[in-house]
């Protein structure tokens, strides 16, 4: 009997072929996939040098990856397996820089507009700091030509100054606002958090226009009666969402490996069942998850959460055939 009779090959543990795997499901990148040919996509954005903090979250897109090696396509609440019904594939990581962190901000927006421009399908960028936000979002208008709304999930505001940084995580939508690519009438702010803000950059938003609803706020009203107000305000006089979705809007007791952790945030449930409703709306045209910290983490609890979060979009959007959203 030969030798690989008793051998399997390196890296490849257990597998019930009943039970198959997330990554089974997506399939892998084809250079300039047909449009038609996919109904949702995932890109990595994994930039995390121009966060102000210590962040590793460049690792992000690589470890939910890994994360969906363990996880199903099948919701068990709905009885709906992903693979049936919807057509997914993974687009592979927006190549980087090593030192050149502009260079690596305009490969993203180059990567996100080329994309818009060619492909109509859902598009999921993993983060990355929060600073992928506005080069994504420039390319998508770009790309698409075609106007955005934002609701943005977030203990901050992220419209920090840039004299004293520059263009870094605490800024994207500073940058989107003063350039004018977003309207501030167009921009709500989900989860912001007593503490961790700077009341100029409270003033700053607000004389923008945009809507802030706080953590404190949620946890009271609940997001059953936030999301419609969220999403019809982001889509008035424009021509799609995009979600903007930073790991510390949730409560730091779930999401441990977090740059930036702060209590009273968001349950996990409140954001799972958020986003898989912003999936199911066909405005919505795209969604970034960012900042989380793979090395920060403990037994991989925030990653998973990540992983779950994407999930959970991605129900939303194989949920728009069935059961489509006014």
């Amino acid at each position: 009997m030969s030798l690989d009779t008793w051998l399997t090959p390196s890296g490849t543990g257990f597998r019930d072929h009943l039970d198959p795997k997330v990554v089974d499901w997506l399939g892998s990148f084809q250079a300039n996939p047909t449009p038609g040919s996919f109904d949702c996509a995932l890109m990595g954005a994994p930039l995390s040098k121009t966060s102000i903090s210590h962040s590793a979250a460049f690792r992000l897109p690589d470890a939910i990856r890994a994360v969906f090696s363990a996880l199903t396509p099948y919701s068990v609440h709905h009885r709906l397996n992903l693979q049936d019904v919807l057509r997914g594939v993974d687009l592979g990581n927006v190549a980087m820089h090593l030192t050149d962190l502009t260079r690596c901000q305009d490969n993203i927006s180059g990567a996100v507009q080329a994309y818009a421009s060619q492909y109509d399908a859902p598009l999921v960028l993993l983060g990355g700091d929060h600073s992928v936000t506005a080069a994504a979002v420039a390319g998508w208008l770009d790309g698409a030509k075609k106007s955005l709304g934002i609701v943005h999930f977030d203990a901050h505001h992220d419209v920090r100054n840039l004299v004293d940084g520059g263009r870094h995580n605490g800024t994207p939508f500073r940058t989107l606002l003063e350039s004018g690519r977003i309207q501030g009438a167009n921009l709500v702010q989900i989860g912001l958090r007593d503490f961790v803000n700077a009341q100029p950059y409270h003033d700053f938003v607000r004389n923008q226009g945009a809507t802030v609803i706080t953590a404190r706020e949620v946890y009271h009203t609940g997001l059953d009666f936030v999301l419609p107000q969220a999403v019809d305000l982001a889509s008035q006089g424009t021509d799609g969402v995009y979600v903007s979705f930073d790991m510390d809007v949730l409560d730091q007791s779930v999401v441990p490996g977090v740059p930036a952790p702060s209590p009273g945030g968001l349950s996990f449930w409140q954001a799972f069942e958020a986003l898989e409703t912003l999936g199911r709306n066909p405005r919505v045209v795209a969604m970034d998850l960012v900042c989380a910290d793979p090395s920060l983490d403990f037994r991989d609890l925030t990653v998973r959460v990540a992983g779950h979060l994407v999930l959970a979009f991605l129900t939303g959007i194989a949920m728009r055939t069935a059961s489509p959203v006014a």
